[in-house]
C-alpha cells in the first residue's frame, strides 16, 4: 500500500493554502485631480491681482448669470471671498445694492503639450503587437489658463471693468525613465497647505 510522508502532506496543505484570489473594485474619476487644481489654481492667482478700492464700504450685489465655465461654483466662492476682503457688504439682491458686478468667463480651460525624442514603436513581422517606443527624451507640459472679466456698474451706469489673466503650469522632463525637471504650481501650493499646522 502506498503511504504519504508526513512532508508530502505538509507541502500539499501548503500549496493548497497558498491558492487563493481577492479582488477589489477600482474605479477613476472621468476628470482628473490634477487637472482640477491646477484649473482651481489658476483662479487663485488672478484673485491675487483682484484690486478694486471703489467697492470698500458699499453693498455689492455679484451677478454670476453669465459665468459658464469650468470650476464654475469654485470661481463663484473666491469671487466673493475677495470681494468680501476689500470691505464691501454682499447683498443678495441687484435692487438694495449700491453696485452690481457680473462676471464672465473668457476662458478657463486646460492646455496640453507632449513631446517626444527617440524611436517610435516598430511593426514586427508576423507579430499583431509592435516592438514599444523607446524614448531617449520626453516632456509633458500642463497648463490652465484663465480669463476673467468683472464689469461694475451702479444701475447701468458704468463704474468700472477689470480683465483678470492668469495660469498655472505643470511641466515634467525626463531622460530615459529618470524624471530631469519640474515645474509644478500644484504641488506649490499643496506644499504651502501642508506646512501650515492643522487647526
Amino acid at each position: 500500500m502506498y503511504k504519504i510522508s508526513l512532508w508530502s502532506w505538509i507541502i500539499a496543505l501548503g500549496a493548497a493554502a497558498s491558492c487563493g484570489c481577492t479582488t477589489r473594485t477600482l474605479s477613476n474619476t472621468p476628470r482628473t485631480a490634477i487637472e482640477q487644481l491646477l484649473l482651481t489654481r489658476a483662479v487663485d492667482m488672478a484673485m491675487v491681482k483682484f484690486d478694486m478700492p471703489e467697492l470698500a464700504d458699499k453693498k455689492v450685489f455679484i451677478d454670476f448669470a453669465n459665468l459658464k465655465c469650468y470650476e464654475a461654483e469654485y470661481v463663484t466662492v473666491a469671487i466673493r471671498t475677495r470681494i468680501a476682503r476689500t470691505g464691501a457688504e454682499l447683498v443678495e439682491s441687484a435692487e438694495g445694492a449700491d453696485m452690481t458686478i457680473e462676471v464672465a468667463s473668457g476662458a478657463l480651460a486646460m492646455e496640453y503639450k507632449r513631446s517626444e525624442v527617440g524611436m517610435p514603436p516598430l511593426p514586427v513581422p508576423n507579430s499583431p503587437a509592435p516592438l514599444p517606443a523607446m524614448p531617449l527624451y520626453r516632456s509633458i507640459e500642463q497648463t490652465a489658463i484663465i480669463k476673467l472679466l468683472l464689469f461694475v456698474h451702479t444701475k447701468g451706469r458704468f463704474v468700472a471693468s477689470h480683465t483678470y489673466y492668469a495660469k498655472a503650469d505643470r511641466e515634467e522632463h525626463f531622460i530615459l525613465q529618470w524624471r530631469a525637471t519640474r515645474k509644478d504650481d500644484v504641488r506649490r501650493g499643496w506644499e504651502q497647505v501642508e506646512l501650515k499646522p492643522e487647526s
